[in-house]
């Protein structure tokens, strides 16, 4: 059987993962290392990806690509977007209304889309799927987080392909997450409420994902891109800063090199302390020519981090509220992402979940990828993960809310309405029924997308009949696909006309 691999990009770091002969694990890179990272850099002579990119990063910032991820997908007017443009080293600009990073590459100014960009991050990863002996072609599962839109998915879907991956589907990261466990699979009647916790290197996602005879339903998901690892990589930072005023009465904050170096040598303590209980950090050269050695402990950093820990739970709280669940509804809890590997923000997971069992068997940042090669595993009909997985095993669901508004206005009508709450599993159909009033001939439905905030709206359609009998009835059916396309369909009662439009997934 040939072998099906998981890919997880996050925007910092990328992981593959394979499955073959019945075992799943992941391919270490050439330096050894199991997650490579998510980062492009370009040079006068030569394009370089992970390590050797995030190496040069302090020499070269202004051409070295970050957190690609952020801007995939997105439109340049989009306020991620122009947040991302205003803070980046690398100058961004538009192209064709998307956003694009313009560097210096081969003695020239040269631009690269974001797909562009995520597709050398896949290439690499390519390059170290054919290292584990594997053929030229890849089924492959990619996964991303649950609040992408079609346009996202589908620029990270394009990236893959293009690098040569062959992309069998792109699922949840969550998802991949209770794969990874084999939650619900191995026991078909198995029945729970999981809630998967991930900490990243810029952001913070919570989902409540209910298993039930094998099937995954996201219930709910909250994502905060404020909180991350870089947060408590400039906690640490701040102090070896105010560490190195003390002792030489100088200011790093003076130079952007000696600040880079800084976060690097916090950003490695950090990682350390994760495991040891103390941290040495050393940077030659540091600022004005000046050494800087320190050393923190892990009691220490945790002391430093304390109140970044507790908004680390503000989002299980927020994601509990919005499944309308308490904790103690909870069964099971994983977590996954580099930065939940802080044994603090684990105890204080347990703490809160104190009747819920903790899974962390799994390297956390390793996670999402195994989980993603498991599906990839079923898709290919490999013999023991199919036995169990006629069905897919996870229901689709929206990931943003649908709302209407109704004009002219009549009463209420002309308020905005929740047509489809966030995560409402699909195919859905949705009937209507709007009351005319005296004088109106006209009548029209506009359907919006939005987030959490419904003045972040972005109209997706608009449905207009003209010339219908005053005091009249529309019955209007909404119907969303499987694919996610919305075929909205617009009937008068008394007069039997008919308006219809369909809006394609994009």
């Amino acid at each position: 059987m040939a072998a099906a691999f998981g890919v997880h990009f996050g925007s910092t770091s990328a992981c593959l993962a394979v499955y073959k002969d019945g075992k799943t694990d992941v391919v270490a890179n050439e330096a050894g290392d199991r997650v490579t990272p998510a980062i492009v850099a370009f040079t006068d002579h030569d394009k370089a990806v992970g390590l050797a990119a995030k190496q040069g990063i302090i020499r070269n910032a202004q051409n070295t690509v970050c957190n690609v991820k952020q801007t995939l997908g997105r439109e340049f007017t989009d306020p991620a977007v122009q947040q991302i443009t205003a803070s980046s080293p690398v100058k961004i600009v538009e192209k064709d209304g998307k956003p694009a990073y313009e560097v210096e590459f081969q003695e020239k100014r040269a631009t690269f889309t974001p797909v562009q960009i995520a597709e050398l991050v896949y290439k690499n990863m390519r390059e170290i799927a054919q290292s584990h002996g594997d053929g030229e072609i890849h089924d492959t599962v990619v996964t991303c987080p649950v609040d992408y839109n079609p346009q996202q998915r589908n620029a990270l879907s394009q990236s893959a392909e293009a690098a040569g991956f062959h992309v069998l589907r792109v699922i949840n990261e969550p998802t991949a997450a209770a794969l990874a466990y084999d939650l619900g699979q191995k026991d078909i009647h198995e029945y729970c409420n999981v809630l998967v916790y991930r900490l990243g290197g810029t952001s913070c996602d919570c989902t409540v994902i209910s298993v039930n005879c094998g099937m995954y339903r996201i219930l709910a998901n909250i994502s905060r891109p404020d909180i991350g690892g870089s947060s408590f990589t400039d906690v640490l930072a701040e102090h070896f800063a105010g560490e190195f005023k003390r002792q030489w009465k100088s200011d790093v904050h003076e130079n952007k090199r000696a600040v880079a170096k800084l976060k690097n040598a916090a950003e490695n303590c950090k990682h350390v302390l994760s495991t040891m209980p103390t941290a040495q950090c050393s940077v030659e050269s540091l600022h004005e020519g000046i050494d800087f050695q320190s050393s923190v402990s892990r009691a220490r950093f945790e002391s430093l981090v304390s109140s970044l820990l507790q908004q680390c739970l503000q989002p299980v709280e927020q994601v509990l509220t919005e499944a309308q669940l308490t904790k103690e509804n909870i069964h099971k809890v994983i977590v996954c992402g580099g930065t939940t590997k802080i044994p603090a923000l684990q105890r204080s997971l347990k703490d809160y979940f104190n009747e819920a069992e903790f899974l962390n068997s799994i390297v956390p940042d390793e996670v999402v990828a195994l989980g993603a090669a498991k599906q990839a595993a079923i898709l290919t009909g490999n013999e023991e993960e199919s036995k169990l997985h006629e069905q897919e095993n996870e229901v689709e669901c929206l990931s943003k809310q649908i709302l209407i508004k109704v004009l002219p206005s009549n009463s209420d009508q002309d308020k905005l309405q929740v047509l489809f709450p966030a995560f409402t599993p699909i195919p859905v159909r949705r009937q209507h029924v709007f009351d005319l009033s005296q004088e109106q001939t006209t009548f029209c439905v506009e359907i919006f997308e939005a987030d959490d905030s419904i003045n972040d709206r972005v109209l997706l359609g608009r449905v207009v009949m003209q010339e219908v009998p005053e005091n009249g009835q529309i019955t209007a059916v909404f119907h969303i696909r499987r694919e996610g396309s919305l075929h909205v369909t617009c009937t008068e009662k008394t007069s039997g006309k008919l308006e219809d439009v369909l809006i394609e997934a994009q």
